[in-house]
């Protein structure tokens, strides 16, 4: 359903890539082997299963909302690398390939359990969660009315929030990237699908000069897959340059690494 918003779910997974506690893998395997076993075991997905033995045993040590949302992700993450890599056949160890599907098997059933044990939790990022993967009406019901009260005030929140507007609001959907952008702290990371979603909002309204304002911005926050010259090329169809666009950009991009940034609109 919102896969094309993506825009979102990676969303919350910069939060998650560094371990609450700090073990080893290698030595959480070996104390937990149940913990990593039933992934492959090659080196194919290795970021991805690090993740995953990261989370079970941070999990382990303090069951929270915190560490099961961060594990949804992570078997999301497992699940698009593995499968891709079940598809290539090993020539001579074809033994690696059952391997792979078994850590895909793996994926599919976390990913089920722990939606079923996340299903009444009233944390907003799985209210999201659960609307965005399983258009649960109930959730998205919960998850706007701590919009309402106040309660998203952070940026990957604001992000999610926005993808849901995405489709119903252009306007609104832009100041709520902006005030995402208000809440990165000096800094933090920014994460791209903000600058992305700008950047997409505005050339979809025609405002190309925002849209290569914003596209610039995220070309100096190192935003991949964004194709600043198509954005110039428009400008230049519509008689406008960038020079001045550039100066407004840089500004834009140093409020924002300072944690000063406030919104145009």
């Amino acid at each position: 359903m919102l896969r094309n918003l993506y825009f979102v779910i990676a969303i919350i997974a910069m939060s998650g890539c560094d371990a609450l506690l700090s073990a080893s893998i290698s030595d959480i395997c070996d104390e937990y082997p149940q913990m990593c076993q039933d992934l492959n075991s090659d080196a194919w997905c290795r970021a991805e299963k690090s993740n995953i033995i990261k989370n079970r045993y941070n999990n382990l040590q303090a069951p929270s909302d915190d560490t099961r949302y961060q594990l949804l992700l992570n078997f999301e993450d497992y699940k698009d690398c593995i499968s891709k890599a079940s598809q290539i056949e090993h020539i001579k160890l074809r033994e690696k390939t059952s391997d792979r599907i078994a850590g895909l098997i793996t994926a599919e059933r976390e990913l089920q359990r722990l939606a079923r044990d996340t299903e009444e939790s009233e944390d907003p990022r799985l209210l999201y969660y659960h609307w965005s993967r399983f258009a649960s009406q109930p959730h998205l019901e919960k998850f706007l009315a701590y919009q309402e009260a106040g309660q998203l005030e952070t940026p990957e929140l604001q992000l999610a929030l926005a993808s849901y507007y995405l489709k119903i609001d252009s306007e609104l959907t832009k100041r709520i990237l902006f005030h995402a952008l208000e809440l990165v702290e000096e800094g933090a990371a920014v994460h791209p699908d903000i600058l992305n979603g700008l950047t997409n909002i505005f050339v979809n309204d025609g405002q190309y000069e925002d849209a290569y304002i914003w596209g610039y911005v995220a070309l100096e926050f190192d935003v991949k897959n964004l194709d600043l010259p198509e954005l110039e090329a428009m400008l230049l169809r519509n008689g406008s340059s960038s020079k001045t666009l550039k100066k407004q950009a840089e500004y834009y991009y140093e409020a924002i690494k300072d944690g000063e940034f406030r919104s145009p609109i």
